[in-house]
């Protein structure tokens, strides 16, 4: 049978493997002797991640687990190291898309060696992930990428570092002189006390900062700033020019201060079009709520928030009569501490643009299914709402599955349903109780 593939020109041929896996590309070697070299300039994605959670599976191996001495996470961590290095090694390419290591690694002469290789492949997109080794006691890498001329890195479209230190002269120079750069993620630096997201040709579109505990003060000047996520503590931050912004997320006692003082920005609230709050921690005055800035542009609203022993549901209200062109509302509650009472409602407020509703954390108490009930009535042209009973918390955990089958959950859902059965013209959507394959 004649291979038409293998007469191909090798640039094409490349191009294939490269939409590839690593591991797939590496495997193609085997068809022929004319495709055996051909994955080592292989210009895709390189994604080194910890598919088993190595720490994870140490606890298990060991009961008297220390992360300092167990022999299997040591051993796991030195595998891990010497699948990565000789694939680096044999990699002939000149450009690569994207190179992405998460994994609990604590030698700074491996990472340096990733991040240097990262430079000589004018790597687009670059993912730094030791989260598991902050967990382990470890201190934490510091990015210093010994920039030898103000070409290093200029292909990097994307950065994203987590639990990794970065000096602020390291950052500066990234967003100086990385005119491509479009995504900035800073997950956990320690070093971080003052940032000036700012630069003669910066493009950045996306910023997300969190949990850096250090950080006093943040500047921001990116006309062409398109979101931005921060979950941080008090500090100042000032937002001297974002245009573009039209997506902001914002968590941790930031959130108390940028509630509080809302009036202060409203140079972009007006363009928002998502808003995602969590205000888990923060107790808004009923006075001040009630005057908060229209929204005018308002698309979708995410908030989260705790029952207290005051109207948790107040917040929400005064966002939803903010917001007159609200598409899709989010709504997030976590930990009941004490009942709270339903004070507020928006019955004399219309939502003629509402669309999608969801409800995460229901419980099934009067004043959930009150307010749910208001906002069928006032939504017009509601088309769905999802409703689930699981708590917020357990979202993504393995608690979730066991919440799922609950006393809890089954009553709350039971009372989702009779809802529903109120308002058939609305599509709703209630997960169902989770079963065990061993009791099915």
């Amino acid at each position: 049978m004649d291979d038409r593939i293998s007469k191909l020109p090798d640039d094409i041929l490349i191009c294939i493997l490269s939409r590839l896996s690593i591991e797939e590309a590496a495997r193609a070697s085997i068809l022929s002797y004319r495709w055996r070299y051909l994955w080592r300039f292989f210009t895709g994605s390189l994604d080194f991640v910890d598919p088993y959670k190595i720490r994870r599976l140490a606890i298990l191996s060991d009961p008297y687990y220390k992360c300092e001495d167990n022999y299997f996470i040591r051993a796991k961590r030195r595998n891990f190291i010497n699948i990565v290095d000789p694939i680096l090694g044999l990699l002939q390419t000149k450009s690569l898309q994207q190179l992405r290591i998460c994994y609990p690694v604590n030698s700074d002469y491996d990472v340096d060696s990733w991040v240097q290789f990262a430079v000589h492949k004018r790597v687009q997109r670059l993912e730094l992930d030791f989260s598991e080794s902050k967990t382990e006691g470890h201190e934490l890498h510091t990015f210093s990428p010994y920039f030898k001329t103000t070409s290093s890195f200029s292909s990097l479209v994307s950065l994203r570092l987590i639990d990794v230190d970065i000096p602020e002269e390291v950052l500066h120079y990234l967003l100086c002189y990385c005119p491509l750069l479009e995504v900035l993620t800073l997950k956990g630096a320690e070093k971080l006390i003052r940032i000036r997201v700012s630069g003669p040709s910066l493009k950045l579109k996306y910023l997300e900062l969190r949990d850096l505990p250090n950080l006093s003060h943040l500047e921001i000047n990116a006309p062409n700033l398109v979101s931005f996520e921060f979950c941080a503590g008090e500090l100042i931050v000032n937002f001297i020019h974002v245009p573009s912004l039209v997506e902001m997320s914002i968590e941790g006692d930031y959130c108390t201060y940028f509630v509080y003082t809302l009036h202060q920005f409203s140079s972009f609230l007006p363009q928002l079009r998502t808003l995602k709050l969590n205000l888990m921690a923060v107790s808004v005055p009923e006075d001040f709520l009630n005057s908060i800035p229209k929204f005018p542009n308002l698309k979708h609203l995410e908030m989260t928030l705790a029952n207290g022993d005051l109207d948790c549901y107040h917040p929400c209200v005064a966002f939803l009569k903010a917001s007159p062109l609200l598409q899709e509302f989010t709504f997030k509650l976590s930990h009941t501490v004490e009942p709270c009472a339903y004070v507020q409602n928006i019955k004399d407020h219309p939502h003629l643009n509402l669309r999608a509703v969801s409800f995460i954390g229901f419980e099934g108490r009067e004043v959930d299914v009150e307010f749910l009930k208001d906002l069928l009535e006032n939504a017009v042209r509601l088309e769905k709402m999802i409703i689930d009973p699981c708590k917020y918390h357990f979202m993504g955990s393995p608690g979730m599955w066991y919440y799922r089958r609950s006393e809890g959950y089954k009553c709350a859902r039971k009372r989702a349903i009779e809802l529903a059965d109120k308002f058939p013209h609305v599509e709703f959507v209630i997960p169902e109780i989770f079963v065990p394959l061993a009791d099915r």
